[in-house]
């Protein structure tokens, strides 16, 4: 990890801990058990700076990939402080049958962890067709 990436890393890892433990009690809400849910660590992400458009300010941000290099989830830490971090689960939703959970998602500043979990309907595949 680059030496300032490190710094700004450094900075935000008690929050983005607290963050990830806030993401845990969204999917306990939902009546996921914590060990069938593995959601990746921040220091397991893999960080760059990027400039925000609107404020030319440096954003912290990581990426959690898979073994294939898949992209699977993302923390982005502002300038402001404020943070929005999201990682891919895609299972079914342990008590609403016919609905999976792709993601849960965070948001929020040092003071403020909010987060929810994106649902959707299943759909059933058509059946094929002789050709």
């Amino acid at each position: 990890m680059d030496e300032i990436i490190a710094i700004r890393y450094y900075k935000i890892r008690v929050l983005a801990n607290k963050i990830i433990d806030r993401m845990y009690e969204e999917t306990a809400r939902l009546g996921f058990d914590q060990k069938d849910i593995d959601l990746k660590k921040p220091i397991e992400a893999n960080y760059r700076l990027e400039r925000d458009p609107s404020s030319s300010e440096y954003e912290l941000v990581g990426d959690w990939h898979d073994k294939k290099g898949v992209k699977f989830g993302q923390l982005r830490f502002y300038s402001d402080g404020s943070f929005v971090v999201e990682q891919d689960i895609i299972r079914p939703h342990p008590t609403r049958q016919g609905w999976f959970v792709e993601a849960v998602r965070a948001w929020g500043n040092g003071k403020r962890i909010e987060a929810e979990a994106r649902l959707h309907p299943m759909t059933e595949r058509p059946p094929e067709t002789a050709a």
